[in-house]
């Protein structure tokens, strides 16, 4: 049951009343919000299934005219630490708002007077001035609990009626690498249903990969492993680089709880303009996918752009819902696209029903020609972006508000060496020699539009032209009645059926989101926030949150100015770290004794899972089962976890459990006993020692390449040398070493020259494209980075502003810039000013060295990790060699592997020496290990 945030009495009779009214409305709605209130507005999209649609009916064609503003709410009056622009969409819940703002403030308000209630604000928020984009456009409600997914990969839950933190996890915990250092960042509404919520992440640009993840109310992991959208890196269309990716879903996924699915679109393969460097369709990008609602495994996919290379992404969040297609009834998933089109599929088996219906007025793309001007519509700000639809019941039309945006692009003309330097992270800039978004087409406005798209035929039935660009979506209601903003700061109401607009309010500045409509003591009020974003019509100027009922004020605000068209949505920051070595922790023996006559088990059948090729039909699982044992006796009752996940159910009679990893990625999987409460020992009940050996236990499940063609040969001084080869499961050879970045570190002190703790070092290139964020400063004052490679520009030195957040707290050098030399590792120290924001200049050293990847595979024996005399990264065929000192002779070696990235003093290639600097002394949990196993000679 819902739990309702405690009201006054008078209020729960008005909202009784007014459910009681809209019964038959309910009755008649999609299933997906049979269960919310209809003065609520509880998702993204109101429901889960995102049909923006509203059923009640208070205010209606006939008395739309009498609407007017009753509120408005300034945030950053409130806080002048929020950051300009809004692109929230609020939810409403008993007659509260809840509304975000960009850099991820959560403001709770009284939805009839704006009085404030709570403000949540996080802790580290200095850093979230930093970022490329800061976005949030919203929260996520069930279980009692509100969810907000911030910019630093954070999924935090907090309590309506308070603002207070309940439970916070780093998204990174449960999805490799997905940290804002390596290029994510959340900017929307996580969406929450069957005990699930799922999020996906923004990045394309910088060579992410893509994925979805869901997550249960107290946030662990309620899939097995995140849902990945593209291959794993340096495999297929991937294979030229690290920074080859893609195929983020940046805005909300939909759930259609009548078939337990979780839809959503996918990003574009990158580098965003030049394809010839992900050859091939680039499968499951710019793609609308279902995915399992319980599991996460794959159902069905649909790729909608093949190849594409004008920055398309299938980013509206779709529509689930019944309607009629042909006259028949259907259970309909569709989505409009970023390309301009419409398409509708049955959502139980992805048959398509209606594809590329055209939404905007001009769909045309003629490929990219190097330094040659491409003229394509529309830009790639859309189309249809993040701009959400509504689908109505009554007339079973679907709504969209669409940018109807052009570009001339002009793509790069580059040597194999600018290539090569270019295809690094930190300098990830490539495609187009006129900025991200190309020039502005001569004699052309961008402007916007909304549309109806009757479902029963696929076609259009009416159209009508707005001043600017539309990016928040519509809204709709049981009444007839339609509403969005423009980019040009007017809010509209219009007839579903016609497309006459009946009402218009001029909000004074430019809205990129949409509308919500919600009760309060019984009375029917639409919220919509308003500020736009930097990129259309001139926005990002302000934060407000405008509140209109019946008998509200018809006094309306200045129209914005200037209302400058924009080419294209801003792309997110590139935040990179480097990852440090494996912890010290000697590695787990396979089977510990726990109690010296009942030695406890934790085996895994079948060894280490051999790392398999990633396919785009599959969900690249694989099945591995493992058995809980004491004394060789098998135990039942137990409840499993691996990483944070939780097996759902207890180890069977035969100790038996099962658990779906993903055998696409190698690493290991730590399994732990987390309940023996009801353990039961061959029949049983286990005794509390024997409980308490079961809590201890560890074992793992390990995903590797194959060790294969193993010699062992004398060296010089009585050394011994161990060669192989690392393989996939197909017989593949694992990737070579790569440079992945360049590496910028130093110290961080206060005025008085001690070391500063917890601060976080931010660079920014003068063209914007490029931000680093470094890991906090350690207790010596030390921070590691990495280094924006170079500028767009080509410049030598390369100018730098530096930025230092410390908790709440912003130190820049404002317009003042530090000299990089390019393409080079640099040592910065910094000095944080006894008074004021802005740090005196440091200055930059450029050092030796760069950052590489690879596959470093190594040896443990019975006392831990061997520390070899001489490495060599496995060469193009796999082939790795290890020199190891004398001291293993007569021992079993066990090997491990790990994708590894540390710093080099000197260049690293395939097939040559390991910089040993940097060598892990032990392993950490995750790190793959027990692939094989080698008995070294006397």
């Amino acid at each position: 049951m819902r739990q309702h945030i405690h009201r006054p009495t008078r209020r729960r009779l008005a909202a009784f009343a007014a459910t009681l009214l809209a019964l038959p409305l309910l009755l008649a709605a999609s299933a997906g919000s049979a269960t919310t209130p209809p003065g609520d507005w509880l998702a993204f999209g109101r429901t889960a299934d995102n049909m923006r649609h509203s059923p009640l009916t208070q205010i209606n064609r006939s008395n739309v005219g009498d609407l007017g503003r009753v509120y408005t709410i300034d945030f950053q009056k409130l806080d002048p630490d929020v950051r300009r622009g809004q692109q929230s969409y609020p939810l409403a819940i008993d007659g509260r708002l809840y509304v975000t703002t960009n850099d991820a403030n959560v403001f709770a308000l009284e939805g009839d007077t704006g009085k404030v209630i709570w403000q949540y604000k996080p802790p580290n928020s200095a850093v979230f001035k930093n970022f490329g984009i800061v976005a949030n456009r919203g929260l996520a409600y069930c279980n009692g609990r509100l969810f907000i997914a911030q910019l630093d990969m954070k999924l935090v839950a907090l309590r309506p009626s308070d603002g207070k933190v309940l439970a916070v996890t780093s998204i990174s915990n449960d999805v490799q690498n997905a940290a804002t250092n390596y290029g994510y960042s959340e900017t929307s509404a996580p969406i929450c249903a069957g005990n699930r919520v799922v999020i996906g992440a923004a990045g394309s640009e910088y060579g992410i990969r893509g994925f979805v993840m869901a997550y249960t109310p107290d946030l662990k992991p309620a899939w097995p492993s995140a849902f990945w959208t593209v291959p794993p890196d340096l495999q297929s269309w991937r294979r030229a680089s690290r920074v080859v990716g893609g195929g983020a879903v940046w805005t909300p996924v939909t759930i259609d709880t009548v078939t337990s699915t979780v839809f959503f679109g996918t990003g574009s393969a990158t580098p965003l303009y030049f394809p010839g460097l992900r050859p091939g369709s680039n499968p499951r990008t710019d793609s609308l996918i279902a995915v399992d609602l319980s599991t996460g495994k794959l159902k069905w996919w649909q790729q909608l752009l093949s190849g594409n290379q004008w920055a398309y992404d299938v980013s509206q969040p779709p529509l689930v819902y019944d309607g009629k297609v042909g006259g028949k009834s259907r259970r309909i998933v569709s989505v409009a696209t970023m390309e301009g089109v419409w398409y509708a599929f049955d959502a139980r088996s992805g048959q398509p029903f209606h594809e590329r219906v055209k939404v905007i007025g001009r769909v045309e793309h003629p490929p990219l020609q190097p330094g040659r001007p491409v003229t394509v519509f529309p830009s790639s700000l859309g189309g249809l972006n993040y701009s959400p639809a509504s689908y109505d019941p009554e007339t079973n039309y679907v709504f969209n508000a669409a940018a109807e945006t052009a570009a001339v692009l002009v793509q790069e003309k580059l040597t194999p060496t600018q290539k090569r330097r270019k295809l690094l992270l930190g300098d990830v800039f490539l495609g187009l020699e006129n900025s991200d978004f190309g020039a502005q087409l001569e004699g052309w406005h961008d402007h916007g539009s909304i549309s109806a798209i009757d479902v029963n035929t696929g076609k259009r039935v009416w159209k009508f032209e707005t001043p600017e660009p539309e990016r928040g979506g519509v809204t709709t209601t049981a009444s007839g009645l339609g509403f969005a903003g423009g980019g040009d700061g007017v809010l509209r109401a219009f007839d579903l059926r016609t497309g006459k607009v009946l009402w218009t309010f001029q909000t004074g500045r430019q809205i990129a989101s949409g509308p919500t409509l919600f009760t309060n003591g019984g009375k029917e009020y639409l919220a919509v926030t308003v500020g736009g974003t930097p990129t259309s019509s001139g926005g990002g100027v302000a934060s407000q949150l405008h509140v209109f009922a019946l008998g509200g004020s018809k006094q309306e605000s200045p129209k914005p100015l200037p209302l400058v068209s924009s080419l294209g949505e801003q792309r997110p920051a590139l935040v990179l770290r480097t990852e440090t070595p494996p912890a010290v922790s000697p590695p787990a023996p396979r089977a510990p004794a726990a109690v010296a006559a009942s030695p406890v088990r934790v085996s895994i059948q079948g060894g280490a899972v051999p790392l398999a090729l990633w396919k785009a039909s599959s969900s690249n699982q694989v099945a591995v089962t493992g058995k809980v044992t004491v004394g060789g006796k098998p135990v039942s009752g137990v409840r499993v976890a691996v990483d944070r996940y939780a097996v759902p159910a207890a180890t069977s009679a035969q100790g038996a459990f099962t658990y779906r990893v993903d055998a696409t990625l190698a690493r290991r999987h730590p399994v732990t006993l987390v309940d023996v409460t009801r353990a039961r020992v061959g029949g049983r009940a286990a005794t509390s020692a024997e409980q308490a050996a079961l809590r201890r236990t560890t074992s793992g499940i390990t995903v590797g390449y194959r060790i294969a063609g193993l010699s062992v040969r004398r060296g010089a001084n009585g050394t011994v040398v161990v060669s192989g080869r690392a393989v996939r499961g197909d017989g593949v050879a694992a990737p070579s070493v790569v440079l992945l970045s360049y590496r910028i570190d130093g110290t961080v002190t206060d005025a008085s020259g001690q070391p500063v703790q917890g601060a976080t070092v931010i660079t920014r290139t003068q063209d914007r494209n490029f931000w680093t964020f470094s890991e906090p400063s350690g207790a010596n004052g030390h921070y590691v980075s990495f280094f924006a490679a170079a500028d767009q520009t080509a410049a030598n030195p390369v100018p730098i502003t530096v930025q230092v957040a410390l908790g709440r707290t912003t130190y820049a050098s404002g317009p003042r810039t530090v000299d990089f030399q390019r393409l080079r590792s640099s040592r910065m120290n910094i000095k944080l000013p006894a008074s004021g924001a802005t740090l005196p200049l440091p200055s930059a050293d450029a050092v030796v060295g760069a950052i590489y990847r690879g596959l470093l595979v190594g040896v443990a024996g019975p006392n831990g990790v061997v520390k070899p005399l001489a490495a060599r990264w496995p060469d193009a065929q796999g082939r790795f060699s290890l020199t190891l000192p004398a001291s293993v002779r007569g021992k079993t070696l066990r090997f491990w592997q790990s994708d590894f990235q540390s710093f080099s003093r000197f260049p690293a290639a395939a097939g040559g020496q390991v910089d040993l600097s940097a060598w892990p002394t032990a392993l950490s949990p995750r790190v793959s290990r027990d692939t094989a196993f080698l008995k070294i000679p006397r």
